[in-house]
């Protein structure tokens, strides 16, 4: 990606009601000029203003912001036209003719990078916000957009760099009568702690993003698709007193207490001689053994319950045991399946809020989930760590006097910490970065 070319791209779903087409480079006014006609051509009012005019017959808004007032630090246009398919195809070709090219996923974003607009924790938390799952997963990639992990880092990058200025000067001056620092042991030290509080962030950080993978699995007929139509509010599977009827996976989003959920129903296992049948139900153990929590529902109304508890998997991932159908047995005395259990009535809704509780106690490791102020993703993950090693030795050579090694472990420490916000970051890895990104953004 480069930053000369003028560029172009729907940064809206095409198909709504409007569409928003983006232009960004240092051509975009006259281009925007070119395609689009109202009575004043845009800049010929106060900037920012949305102006109504038309590109060829379609009824089209457009507003000029001026660089390096706009979103990638360049001269913007932005139009919106018509949702339809062929009214945003249309203006796209317009505006291809007159001297853009189709922007790449991220390319946007780059630009804003690029010219000082965000850092890279912000760029990362733009991708964040469009693929929030829930509430909490959102309000955490707007606190990093706002610039809150940026400062925490930023903060870190500052306070290692003078430790380095502190032992450097310790080399430059070996015999002068300097007030040395006495605390720079104790002030890495503090480094690693923060270092160390920002990665066991990351870890809730990652389930706000991602998510979990939740299997509903059992025999046949004790309620699996009733529970995934429960839990989603709707009829998303075919229940049916007749065992087998759900011979495929069926799979849907949902969010349990702030964590979003990919929720996957099986087909029941038993043995079978049918070839349908028995292709489902090797997908229901594909799917157990993809998942990370196992929902295994067990009927608390069979006339033997023990032998329900038998057929169970308790190796399956984060396996839960479901008793259902309660409301059908409500005096039975069901035996401990040796697993978390909890007794619900997919039918009623009744006790769902425990089951509920109980998915997220598996996944916070019993406890609640507090979703945290910042978190880091993966990426910078792999760099905190990489600089608590590099702090670690530095602290170890400073207390050996050894000035000279402490300096080139927190210079090292620096590179890491800088590449989180990309003050050093390779172009290789922005590309890695940008590409992940939805076009138009």
């Amino acid at each position: 990606m480069n930053t000369r070319d003028n560029i172009a791209a729907p940064a809206s779903a095409v198909g709504g009601a409007i569409t928003v087409i983006r232009v960004s480079g240092p051509d975009a006014l006259r281009i925007g000029n070119a395609v689009w006609h109202g009575r004043r051509k845009l800049a010929e009012t106060e900037e920012r203003r949305m102006l109504l005019g038309r590109i060829g017959g379609d009824p089209t808004l457009a507003v000029f912001m001026k660089g390096p007032r706009s979103y990638t630090g360049d001269d913007v246009v932005e139009l919106q036209c018509h949702g339809g398919a062929a009214a945003a195809a249309h203006a796209m070709r317009q505006l291809l003719t007159a001297g853009c090219r189709l922007a790449e996923p991220g390319e946007f974003t780059y630009r804003a990078f690029v010219n000082g607009k965000l850092d890279l924790l912000q760029a990362e938390a733009v991708a964040d916000m469009v693929s929030s799952g829930s509430q909490a997963a959102l309000d955490l990639a707007a606190r990093q957009l706002e610039g809150a992990l940026s400062r925490a880092v930023n903060s870190l990058w500052d306070d290692i760099a003078s430790l380095r200025a502190e032992c450097e000067s310790r080399l430059d001056f070996p015999d002068e009568e300097l007030d040395f620092d006495p605390d720079v042991p104790d002030k890495i030290a503090d480094c690693l702690r923060r270092i160390s509080a920002l990665l066991a962030s990351g870890q809730t950080g990652a389930l706000l993003r991602d998510g979990v993978r939740v299997v509903l699995a059992g025999k046949p007929n004790v309620g699996k698709s009733s529970l995934l139509n429960r839990i989603l509010g709707r009829d998303r599977a075919i229940v049916s007193a007749i065992p087998g009827t759900t011979r495929d996976t069926v799979e849907s989003e949902t969010v349990i207490h702030g964590i979003p959920v990919q929720l996957t129903d099986t087909a029941g296992l038993r043995e079978s001689s049918d070839p349908v049948e028995q292709l489902g139900i090797e997908r229901t153990r594909r799917s157990i053994r993809a998942g990370e929590v196992t929902l295994w529902l067990l009927d608390a109304s069979a006339p033997d319950p023990a032998a329900e508890v038998a057929a169970m998997d308790r190796s399956a991932p984060g396996v839960i045991a479901v008793w259902n159908k309660c409301d059908l047995a409500p005096e039975a005395v069901l035996p401990d399946p040796g697993v978390p259990q909890v007794k619900i009535s997919a039918a009623t809704g009744e006790n769902m809020e425990a089951l509920f509780d109980a998915v997220e106690a598996r996944v916070c490791a019993g406890q609640r989930l507090t979703p945290p102020e910042v978190a880091v993703n993966a990426r910078g993950a792999a760099l905190l760590e990489q600089a608590q090693a590099s702090l670690l030795r530095a602290k170890a050579a400073f207390e050996a006097a050894d000035h000279e090694l402490a300096a080139l472990e927190l210079a090292a420490a620096n590179r890491q910490i800088g590449g989180i916000t990309g003050k050093n970051v390779e172009p290789d890895l922005l590309d890695r970065i940008f590409h992940r990104f939805c076009i138009g953004k």
